[in-house]
């Protein structure tokens, strides 16, 4: 008997395991700077207003989400100059589930989903499970190994059958940023071609330009044309905690929130309006040290022969080029691992290849000098320092 045939045909072929979620076990020295789960501890205030949920009775059903949260979400997005209503926002059970949630309000068999290349593969994967194709758009990479946008690319990416687009802002791994005037493009397109743009809008709390989050929600013809997937993942270290949420038009929302979904335990609720109300410092406490990070890393990276290393524009990545080395992302990865036991992602994982000849590093790992709890012990030789000082090892090691 065939299993295969029992299960959906989406979810055929050989096992699918991201490369980001691979354990390692029994290698005691190994530093993993893969998936992007922040090392900061959760600051005590709000994981005490999660016990005291408890302790209250928050522990029944929860039918459409707290009102207080689905408000604070709303009042927090207005930050950006889009004033959302609370009944616009539905509530998720993580980032994962938003961009799930988002696709099952629109796709239907046979419909293409255009994502730029490279991009996160968990935005990029998920149309195939409704009959869907994803169509790559590459991003360009310039001199300086930095992956940017391309107009002509993405329009000859867009057909007859597009019927959404995918886009992180600010992107992940690309560390790109798209502002005012390439959201005006995106905007166009859609309009032009009657698509829907589903905006994962995770990382907007970490974007080292100077500049503000631009919303593509608030450009002319756009808020019933696009649904925002968002989280508290990376912004309050809170990846375990699964919390999310998507954000629509008014229009739009009237079919997006017929999606069946699971919800969040109410005791998460509750942390997460404390956390929203009440938490921003160490959010701005999270932004310094992550962007101290990102600056020796660049910095450690570029001085190392056949590397080249651009600062992202937003998210708390690196991916630098290496195919000064000589080798490819697989190769570089797979051997860095087995050799000085680090753990990053080769760029090939991201997209439909555009991604070859970067690798991407998550800063995850605390400098020495840094103060801010972690949720593992920092312990010297397990530190970024050290992981970057291996790296150097293994790059001076196989390029002469």
């Amino acid at each position: 008997m065939s299993i295969e045939r029992l299960v959906r045909k989406q979810l055929h072929g050989p096992p699918r395991r991201s490369a980001t979620r691979m354990s390692v076990a029994g290698v005691e020295d190994m530093i993993s700077l893969a998936a992007g789960d922040p090392n900061f501890l959760l600051p005590e205030y709000i994981a005490e207003e999660m016990k005291k949920a408890v302790l209250e009775g928050c522990t029944h059903y929860c039918f459409g989400g707290d009102p207080e949260l689905k408000a604070e979400v709303a009042k927090y997005y207005s930050k950006y100059g889009y004033k959302t209503d609370p009944s616009q926002v539905i509530l998720t059970n993580g980032g994962s589930q938003s961009i799930y949630h988002s696709y099952a309000a629109i796709l239907d068999e046979g419909d293409e989903v255009v994502a730029f290349d490279p991009a996160y593969s968990g935005g990029t994967m998920v149309p195939a499970y409704f009959g869907a194709k994803t169509v790559f758009a590459p991003l360009k990479k310039d001199e300086t190994g930095f992956y940017d946008f391309d107009e002509e690319a993405l329009k000859k990416a867009i057909t007859k059958k597009t019927k959404a687009m995918y886009i992180e802002n600010p992107g992940n791994p690309s560390g790109k940023v798209y502002g005012e005037k390439e959201c005006k493009v995106i905007a166009d397109l859609a309009n032009d071609h009657d698509f829907v743009v589903v905006s994962d809008e995770t990382y907007t709390e970490f974007i080292w330009t100077g500049e503000q989050h631009f919303p593509i929600i608030t450009l002319p013809g756009m808020e019933n044309r696009t649904i925002i997937a968002m989280a508290l993942t990376k912004m309050f270290s809170w990846a375990g905690v699964r919390t999310g949420w998507v954000i629509s038009g008014p229009e739009l929302n009237d079919y997006v929130s017929r999606v069946p979904g699971s919800g969040i335990s109410w005791p998460v609720q509750r942390a997460a309006i404390k956390a929203l109300r009440d938490g921003y410092q160490f959010v701005l406490d999270m932004r310094a040290e992550y962007e101290e990070r990102l600056d020796y890393g660049v910095k450690r990276l570029n001085e190392l022969p056949g590397v080249k290393c651009p600062k992202p524009e937003g998210a708390f990545y690196l991916f630098p080029d290496i195919t000064g080395t000589g080798m490819t992302s697989m190769e570089f990865t797979q051997k860095l691992m087995e050799e000085e036991h680090v753990r990053i992602i080769p760029g090939s994982s991201y997209g439909a290849g555009t991604g070859e000849g970067n690798v991407r590093l998550s800063m995850i790992r605390p400098l020495s000098t840094q103060k801010m709890s972690s949720w593992f012990e920092h312990k010297k030789g397990l530190m970024f320092e050290d992981a970057m000082d291996r790296i150097e090892a293994f790059v001076k090691r196989h390029v002469k």
